[in-house]
């Protein structure tokens, strides 16, 4: 059963569009698509395959626009009132960088200035 799951996932994320504007950490189906190998190439655990199978359905209906269609609208802006290529022009990589976005968070920074991490051996050899 769960290399039939496997084979119906891995159809299904070969078909999500990759995103050009997104790096490869920001992108869907590349988590989608790591997810799906960590979870089925390790070592076989006991996999509810009720929920497996929940998953990929909903995914299924992400990836076939099911609801867009049951509802169409007619909207062509977001809620900032930028339209789609706007929207893909501000989420860049570039422009993340540029307002700061894909820095560590600021409780991770705090975290760290207050538990500093400790140095690994190979870090204490070379120090």
């Amino acid at each position: 059963m769960s290399k039939y799951l496997y084979k119906q996932y891995v159809r299904l994320i070969t078909k999500w569009p990759k995103d050009e504007f997104k790096s490869p950490e920001r992108d869907l189906a590349v988590f989608l698509d790591n997810e799906i190998e960590k979870h089925f190439n390790t070592k076989p655990t006991r996999m509810d395959m009720g929920l497996c199978e929940r998953r990929y359905q909903a995914l299924e209906q992400i990836s076939s626009n099911t609801t867009a269609k049951l509802y169409p609208h007619q909207y062509k802006s977001g809620v900032f009132g930028l339209n789609l290529q706007q929207l893909q022009e501000a989420n860049t990589e570039e422009n993340r960088r540029h307002f700061g976005l894909g820095r560590e968070g600021l409780l991770k920074r705090i975290w760290k200035a207050v538990f500093p991490p400790k140095p690994t051996p190979r870090e204490n050899a070379s120090g």
